[in-house]
């Protein structure tokens, strides 16, 4: 019975040492490279995660100002003042002083602007400021409003209110 014994000549089958170096060599630059990216796309990843919490807090907020009674929104604005909201991670409401708490919102509700066309503002029309912040401290965070996300809304009047009288005409 004949065997066939693997031959050691210079045209047998196999890698050479420098063949395998320079594959080595290429897998390591790409795995360099790569690895330099991971810190670049987990910023992406939390600038993305942030963008999508403020906007559903922005959301949400909104939707409460337009279910309130009208008369709490004209106190608010009367009063001149500020509410602050907490919001988690991810962008649901929490009690203020919760551990959760990542995210604070800051509203103002103030007059609208007149509306195209018209000369004064409409008394059944405000405008509600909100400002979201990530910061630890929101404070020093509201204090300078370039470094919070900031959406504007208005509010239209929804409650029943008497009819004003008809006017005769001639």
């Amino acid at each position: 019975m004949k065997t066939n014994i693997p031959s050691s000549s210079p045209g047998g089958r196999g890698f050479s040492l420098v063949e395998t170096t320079i594959a080595v060599g290429i897998a390591a630059t790409v795995l360099v490279a790569l690895v330099g990216l991971i810190p670049v796309s987990l910023d992406t990843l939390r600038e993305a995660s942030n963008t999508t919490a403020a906007a559903r807090i922005i959301q949400s907020v909104s939707s409460d100002y337009r279910m309130r009674d009208w008369g709490e929104v004209i106190k608010q604005q009367e009063e001149g003042a500020t509410r602050d909201y907490s919001f988690d991670g991810q962008g649901t409401r929490v009690k203020d002083g919760d551990s959760s708490t990542i995210f604070t919102a800051r509203v103002t509700v103030a007059s609208a602007l007149p509306l195209p066309g018209q000369a004064s503002s409409n008394p059944g029309l405000r405008s509600l400021l909100i400002q979201v912040t990530g910061s630890a401290d929101p404070e020093a965070a509201f204090a300078r409003p370039e470094t919070c996300k900031q959406a504007n809304s208005l509010l239209a009047q929804t409650d029943k209110v008497p009819a004003a009288p008809a006017v005769a005409s001639n």
